[in-house]
């Protein structure tokens, strides 16, 4: 179905994807105009696929609500997870005519689905909301260069650490309690490493007092200054 912009989880999830304030750039209602003319809102069930390797990639998803996996697989049959997608994140953009990645939902959701030759048209025509899309996606750029960093100079438990605090921003917004919607496996997959490392990780930062854990998924950390410091130790 077509997309209603006025409806709060769409523009909650548009206004992160391009900033706060994006309705006052000019152009703007113009551009949800033929948004909500053109664009789809598509519910996706727990553990489907939004698209995979190799498929035409003529779409970009922006999710409304759910959360989105992004993983890659070789030709050996391993996997590796490269990022945990949220409200408001892009995904799909690519520079070949087919995804070099798949994207699954971890959680029922709904996203927005955008045709990509749409919206360069759209783009061509409003140049402002243009430059602030590019903006976000060098926004992207910059954070998966930062885990890029992380992967390279920190041990599995400290990489464990940053991905706790990174979920507590993400998905707790700053609290301390936070429900992870993803397995161990996708866990260490991500942060690459075995399940075992992973499982030994989070009961080493639970026996050091730093979190909690309740059923595998919930979190609670319990001294956030530590975790810092033991991260970036």
């Amino acid at each position: 179905m077509t997309i209603d912009t006025s409806k709060v989880s769409i523009k909650t999830s548009l206004a992160s994807c391009f900033g706060r304030n994006f309705q006052e750039l000019e152009g703007a209602n113009s551009f949800l105009e033929e948004l909500s003319k053109h664009a789809q809102e598509i519910h996706i069930n727990e553990n489907c696929y939004i698209f995979k390797e190799k498929d035409p990639s003529d779409f970009i998803y922006i999710p409304i609500s759910g959360v989105i996996m992004l993983e890659r697989s070789t030709s050996k049959g391993s996997r590796h997870v490269f990022a945990f997608l949220f409200t408001g994140n892009l995904l799909g953009l690519s520079e070949f005519s087919f995804y070099t990645f798949s994207a699954r939902a971890l959680s029922n959701g709904t996203v927005v689905k955008i045709n990509k030759q749409l919206i360069q048209s759209i783009f061509e025509r409003y140049p402002a909301i243009a430059k602030r899309f590019h903006e976000f996606t060098n926004h992207v750029l910059n954070y998966i260069l930062d885990q890029l960093f992380i992967m390279g100079q920190k041990s599995a438990h400290q990489r464990l650490a940053h991905f706790l605090l990174d979920m507590s921003n993400r998905i707790g917004h700053g609290t301390s309690k936070f429900y992870l919607p993803m397995s161990r496996q996708d866990i260490a997959d991500y942060l690459g490493m075995s399940l075992e490392t992973a499982s030994r990780g989070f009961s080493s930062l639970k026996k050091k007092g730093m979190i909690s854990i309740q059923n595998n998924y919930r979190i609670t950390i319990l001294d956030e200054e530590a975790l810092h410091h033991f991260a970036d130790d």
